[in-house]
């Protein structure tokens, strides 16, 4: 067969995908150790070590997976090989279900469960290296990490569905033996489903080289692979440790904490939502980050789960139990995610690949197998046994858990040994992930990748940056080449929004393309980040032909702020008049607190008819005279409202004149007698003029105060004009606040709200 096509690789992958939703249900109904099972083997009277028998048993078949090459190899259709001995699989154990028929005591039960379901465990491992060999050869290095993540993500939400529904369907039946048949039934439906999706897949060609592998090659090639044996070795020790206690969960709960099985099914819930938003979360990260930091982080709460099963009562089970779901869920999905990556990296291309994965299952087969048995044997030995340790009983099944979690220390050592040339350092992971909110960048990414409208895009891609994770920077920047301006323009804004340093480079990128459609709003995003390496870029933005990008990066400049960008977009307002950036120039240099731009704003009121903008310049002043958006807030008030507000604010500062000496005093309140005069009679032309006479009795001193009796008269100038907008707002703004600065000279005032951060003059003091 020729190498495959883009779309009968994307074909293939679908249905691989489809194929990990109905094995997820199966596997779900069928698990030795899942609930299913457990409560089947109980109802067939076994104990909880028969159970743990069963699966150290059924883990034994594992051990053919070498041998299937002396079979494979010969067959002409190996697909239908995998195909026709899936379907046998299946079947056999489903004829669990013929067990209570055909045996009638507990032992004898045992003994043909365990061999019916040894037998398609044994035709599963059969054909399991060359399906795993078919489905890695079609699935692509590239997006490798993110498709086991979705496929994850299926297999997780199908058993997750199928596990609520089963246990409602057994309570609803009280586990009678129906339940169990009707639900063994359907598994064979979906598990013969599985099987009958890969019909349609193509089989590579170059998958046929594994016939002419030899056994002894099989066991002994992959031991002289260094990488994949310290991976093995890691991946060994962590299952052995692992599935000591596994059989032992399910009974746990179902016997000696007395949980029915619907609740065991939203339980099952819990744990498999949390798997799907792990898989989509540990993905990306694992890409990002390499495999082996996952697994160094993940392993310290897997080792410490099977403590926290030990402190499990009837009391408190209802309330720990979903917490433990919650870290299982997280812990499992990303440690499962991290492994598949790094053994699909490690394992060779070519003929052998097929032999790594025997290899891989036989070893794991054994490790398993001995690791269920040795739990069999504890529980046996423990049965008579229970401990009591700070006043919490501990019976066999918790003694297994302590056993297990001080065993899972022993992979946490060999992990330093593994290999992952994409790995950055754990402590780097923990400080990327921890910063922002990791589940809404997680959420926000799958509908990213899942929705076709623009605007839902365009809506997660926001919605990624606002999660301020650093992981959102690859897929925003990505976004940034979206067909669509308005995905294009939310992927910026996002980006501006992570806080990531790791943004700065392609926001400067974008800022100087000058074919972008963007670049106002890379310019805005550089200003949130207030990186200093935007601080060049930004400035040479000024320079574009497009206001819009000039507008925005002066914006922005002023967000970064700091002396050196004071300094030069003083400069840049000083320097030739420009109509259209003139006023964000001084808005900008207002929120920096430079005194300076006060003047400068005034006397651009001449250049602009338009009153919004007028009244912009006015704010500013205002705001950096330092009466911060109290301007701006009088301006919207009712006029009703307005009066009283400017009324009592000259009532304020009456009070404060007391504290000036008597003469000063008396002219100041004939003065504002005045001014209240006209303020009550409507005359605001003549308030200009008689604030700017009271200023003048104030007689204030500093930067602050002579920037405000500036101000003041330049205002009194152009409203004389006709170039000035609502005198009587901005006359006792600016009194108001010059008045403030200028009593607190004197010691018996209180001093001002706020000292302001500029000067006047470049490199005077800080006021």
């Amino acid at each position: 067969m020729r190498e495959l096509s883009q779309l009968a690789v994307a074909r293939s992958l679908r249905r691989f995908l489809y194929n990990g939703a109905f094995w997820g249900a199966y596997a779900q109904l069928v698990a030795v150790t899942g609930p299913i099972f457990t409560g089947y083997a109980l109802w067939m009277g076994l104990r909880e070590s028969d159970i743990a028998a069963v699966a150290s048993v059924v883990a034994l078949g594992g051990l053919v997976q070498p041998f299937s090459f002396m079979l494979v190899r010969r067959l002409r259709d190996q697909k239908a090989f995998v195909v026709g001995v899936g379907v046998l699989e299946i079947s056999l154990v489903i004829l669990v279900l013929l067990v209570p028929f055909l045996a009638s005591t507990p032992g004898a039960r045992l003994v043909l469960a365990a061999c019916l379901i040894l037998a398609g465990t044994f035709m599963s491992h059969l054909v399991s290296p060359l399906y795993n060999s078919w489905f890695s050869t079609l699935l692509p290095e590239e997006v490798r990490a993110r498709f086991l993540g979705r496929r994850m993500v299926l297999v997780s939400v199908s058993a997750m569905a199928i596990g609520y529904l089963s246990g409602r369907f057994l309570d609803a039946t009280q586990g009678r033996y129906s339940g169990f048949s009707v639900l063994y039934l359907f598994a064979w439906i979906v598990g013969v489903g599985g099987y009958w999706l890969l019909v349609k897949v193509p089989f590579p060609s170059y998958i046929k080289v594994d016939r002419d592998i030899s056994l002894g090659r099989v066991f002994v090639s992959p031991f002289r692979h260094p990488e994949f044996g310290r991976l093995l070795a890691f991946y060994l020790a962590w299952a052995f440790a692992a599935l000591i206690a596994n059989p032992f969960y399910n009974v746990f709960m179902i016997r000696d904490l007395s949980i029915s099985y619907t609740t065991i099914g939203v339980f099952n819930v819990i744990y498999m939502a949390m798997m799907v938003l792990g898989y989509r979360l540990w993905g990306s990260i694992v890409e990002r980050f390499g495999s082996k930091p996952v697994l160094q982080v993940l392993m310290v709460p897997r080792a410490l789960l099977p403590l926290i099963w030990a402190t499990l009562t009837r009391g408190n089970a209802i309330i720990i139990l979903p917490v433990i779901m919650v870290l299982n869920g997280l812990t499992f999905s990303g440690l499962t995610v991290a492994v598949n990556t790094l053994l699909f990296g490690t394992v060779p291309e070519g003929g052998e690949r097929s032999a790594f994965f025997a290899s891989w299952a036989f070893s794991n087969s054994l490790v398993a197998s001995a690791a269920s048995g040795l739990g069999g044997v504890l529980a046996r030995a423990l049965s008579d046994h229970e401990v009591s340790l700070d006043g919490v009983s501990l019976n066999n099944i918790k003694l297994i858990f302590l056993i297990t979690a001080v065993l899972l220390c022993v992979p946490l050592y060999l992990l330093r040994r593994v290999s992952d040339v994409k790995a950055k350092p754990a402590a780097y992971l923990l400080g990327q992930v921890l910063r922002g909110n990791p589940f809404a960048f997680a959420y926000n990414a799958f509908l990213f990748s899942h929705a076709r409208g623009f605007r839902w895009r365009a809506r997660a891609a926001r919605a990624m940056g606002r999660s301020r994770s650093p992981m959102a920077v690859e897929r925003l920047v990505r976004a940034m080449d979206d067909a669509s301006p308005e995905v294009r323009v939310q992927a910026v804004k996002g980006l501006g929004e992570t806080g990531a340093e790791e943004a700065v480079e392609p926001l400067v990128q974008e800022l100087s393309d000058e074919e972008s459609d963007i670049r106002a709003e890379a310019a805005e995003a550089l200003g949130k980040l207030r990186h200093p390496r935007g601080i060049e870029p930004l400035f040479r933005a000024l320079d574009s032909g497009d206001v819009r990008v000039q507008i925005s990066a002066v914006r922005a400049l002023g967000d970064i702020g700091g002396e050196e960008v004071r300094e030069r977009l003083y400069r840049k307002l000083r320097g030739a008049f420009d109509r259209l950036l003139f006023p964000t120039l001084v808005e900008t240099l207002s929120r920096l607190g430079d005194l300076r731009v006060v003047e400068s704003a005034l006397e651009g009121l001449r250049h602009y008819r338009s009153p919004v903008i007028r009244l912009q310049l006015l704010n500013a002043v205002c705001r950096t005279l330092g009466a911060r958006d109290r301007f701006y807030r009088l301006l919207y008030s009712e006029e009703l409202e307005l009066t009283e507000r400017l009324y009592n604010t000259l009532e304020g500062l009456r009070k404060r004149l007391r504290g000036i000496p008597p003469e000063r005093r008396a002219r100041a309140s004939v003065v504002l007698r005045e001014l209240e005069g006209a303020l009550e009679e409507g005359r605001y032309g003549d308030m200009p003029d008689l604030a700017l006479r009271l200023a003048e009795e104030l007689d204030g001193e500093g930067d602050v105060a002579r920037a405000g009796l500036l101000a003041l008269r330049l205002f009194c100038e152009c409203h004389r004009e006709g170039k000035a907008e609502r005198p009587e707002i901005f006359s006792v703004v600016c009194l108001d606040w010059l008045a403030e600065v200028a009593l607190w000279s004197d010691q018996s005032v209180a001093a001002p709200r706020r000292p302001w951060r500029r000067c006047m003059r470049p490199g005077s003091e800080v006021c």
